[in-house]
């Protein structure tokens, strides 16, 4: 990672910085999640989610629903529109 890189990804942090799930997502913002296991902390680095009406999270990328607890979100780009958002489940819903 570049000084450049680094200086961009640390702006990036201090704009969106990290929120507990208990303060809930405006439904359809592509955001990060960040997950929890047995070794600590972890980012789905270059994987992005969106919360959906039904207050299910779902990929982005329309491959499937995360299968971890994410234990908090932060904003990462744009809003779907409600049509995008309907075929990303409906196409994570075929890959369960």
């Amino acid at each position: 990672m570049t000084i450049a890189e680094r200086k961009a990804r640390e702006a990036h942090d201090r704009e969106n910085p990290w929120r507990p799930m208990s303060e809930k997502a405006p439904v359809g913002l592509i955001c990060d999640l960040l997950f929890d296991d047995m070794v600590g902390h972890f980012a789905a680095e270059g994987v992005r989610f969106f919360l959906d009406a039904d207050g299910n999270w779902y990929r982005a990328d329309a491959s499937s629903m995360p299968l971890a607890k994410a234990i908090n979100w932060r904003p990462a780009y744009c809003f779907l529109t409600p049509e995008r958002r309907a075929l990303l489940k409906s196409n994570a819903r075929r890959a369960l």
